[in-house]
């Protein structure tokens, strides 16, 4: 790292920060070991701290000044053969993804009821949200456009042979129409597949008359829609409790076409040990008159036990499926990276953005679990489970390394980060992660004249003699000048730093 003072007085400094590259290449190596000789010569060695020995290094331009700690990441990659494709880990995935996905749909449910004193406030809000002067057209109008909407040229379009099914990654045309932050935001682009006719775009639907949406729908080859049928109106939930309102899910979160037989299935599965664990962590501090039975009032509501469960399993068949195979490392990967094969469970699923968020969440929290189960062993009681959890959510950030958030996490100081990758050209599976730690770094001054010298050298060589030889003087590497380093901090176009900063304003006092 190469910092540059460019100004100074009394109260502030401004400073230019500049990366270089790392001890890679001959030449950086070369100067670099001299640097760190110098470094560990005054701040290391501890036989110099009580003996008077001569400077072997008199007349470098680098003068060591201290050692600052600084915390930084320190970033370890490893690969995950063995963990990954063992059988019994994924074998035991599917368990411990529902038993996330029900903390997290606890926890999820018991942050939005701290926005409710009552249950009888509960249902204020809910009017309030859902006016009944609301005007029908609107809702017809919403319904229809996600009608024609299942009927546009993009569906078709994810088949093409432009785009292989089969990578691990998946592609940004797939990526952009699943990612539940665009849905319904970015403006869809129709382009035209040969031998079909011309289809509109979103904003003329109305136009149309329905002799055309019958032609189009002809040409595409995709059932009609019946516009006559009335939607699905879902039996209202009878609670024997009643403040298991604030724990209720949201309804249009348990319509996932599954047939019954998989409900019946998921009552068995479902760990209700667990579920009842979960609840009774929660202390609901913020309600200023409840019952003293309320915890257990509500572990006894069989209404909203089957809540939770219909939620789990409109999860895991958007997922996995309906099948009970254990999942391969290939499927394991695109579902952690939201690159999940189409399916009419997914596409479900990602009709409901902030569902589909919790579910990858919990996905990618259910691998991590598994690496840390691989290496320190199973989880021995519902309690370690719950640390493992909670310490996921505060002090580390599962992910990618492509994300948004992970940038955000580091500006955050988030203490670990986690990243699954793969490598295609080696077939394996890697691990990336980022540990937050406090490290000690050395600090030394060069001599600004012999800097500046040097500058002035490769102005006058680059632009005035204009030297285009590659293996010219003034990169030739120099243990005593630093002339390597020296001349890849200069400014652009001279030199080529890998990082430059903006002017940065440091207050002294």
């Amino acid at each position: 790292m190469w910092i540059l003072v460019l100004e100074k007085g009394f109260t502030y400094c401004g400073v230019n920060i500049k990366g270089l590259e790392l001890q890679e290449t001959s030449c950086h190596a070369a100067e670099a070991h001299r640097v760190d000789e110098i470094f560990e010569m005054a701040f290391e060695q501890q036989e110099h701290t009580r003996i008077l020995s001569p400077n072997p290094h008199f007349g470098h331009i680098l003068t060591p000044c201290t050692v600052v700690p600084v915390r930084l990441y320190s970033d370890a990659r490893n690969v995950l053969s063995g963990i990954i494709d063992s059988h019994e880990n994924l074998k035991h995935l599917k368990d411990d993804f529902v038993k996330v996905l029900v903390w997290m749909l606890v926890q999820y449910c018991y942050k939005k009821s701290k926005t409710w004193e009552s249950p009888g406030s509960a249902n204020r809000n809910k009017q309030e949200s859902f006016p009944e002067n609301q005007p029908s057209g609107a809702v017809k109008g919403s319904r229809a456009l996600r009608e024609e909407d299942s009927l546009s040229v993009d569906t078709v379009e994810d088949w093409t042979d432009d785009s292989d099914i089969f990578d691990f990654e998946p592609s940004s045309r797939t990526r952009d129409r699943k990612d539940p932050g665009h849905l319904g935001l970015t403006p869809k682009v129709h382009l035209s597949i040969p031998g079909s006719i011309e289809t509109q775009s979103q904003d003329f639907l109305q136009e149309v008359s329905p002799e055309d949406k019958l032609n189009r729908t002809v040409v595409l080859g995709l059932p009609a829609v019946d516009k006559g049928k009335q939607p699905e109106v879902l039996p209202r939930v009878e609670f024997s409790c009643s403040y298991s309102e604030l724990l209720s899910i949201p309804e249009e979160w348990r319509t996932a076409p599954v047939p019954s037989s998989k409900v019946s299935e998921m009552r068995q599965r479902f760990p209700e040990e667990w579920y009842h664990f979960v609840l009774s962590q929660l202390d609901f501090f913020h309600l200023q008159e409840k019952p003293s039975s309320l915890l257990t009032d509500l572990m006894e509501d069989k209404a909203l036990k089957e809540l939770y469960i219909l939620g789990v399993l409109s999860c895991c068949f958007g997922l996995f499926g309906l099948d009970n195979a254990v999942p391969a490392p290939r499927h394991v990967f695109r579902a952690y990276t939201g690159g999940i094969p189409w399916s009419a469970g997914l596409d479900w699923l990602t009709g409901k953005p902030e569902l589909f968020q919790l579910a990858l969440k919990a996905f990618r929290y259910t691998f991590k679990l598994m690496l840390d189960k691989a290496s320190l062993g199973p989880v021995e009681n519902f309690r370690e489970l719950v640390n493992y959890l909670e310490g996921y959510e505060s002090d580390w950030y599962i992910g990618l390394v492509s994300d948004l958030e992970w940038q955000q996490a580091v500006l955050q100081e988030k203490p670990y980060l986690f990243s699954l990758g793969h490598d295609p050209s080696m077939g394996i599976y890697t691990g990336r992660v980022l540990t937050l730690q406090e490290l000690l770094v050395q600090v030394g001054k060069l001599n600004a004249e012999a800097v500046r010298g040097q500058w002035a050298n490769l102005s006058w060589e680059l632009l005035y003699a204009t030297n285009d030889d590659e293996e010219r003087y003034s990169i030739q590497a120099h243990p005593a000048l630093l002339r390597n380093l020296t001349v890849q901090a200069a400014d652009p176009p001279l030199g080529y730093p890998v990082y430059s900063s903006q002017l940065l304003q440091l207050p002294l006092f």
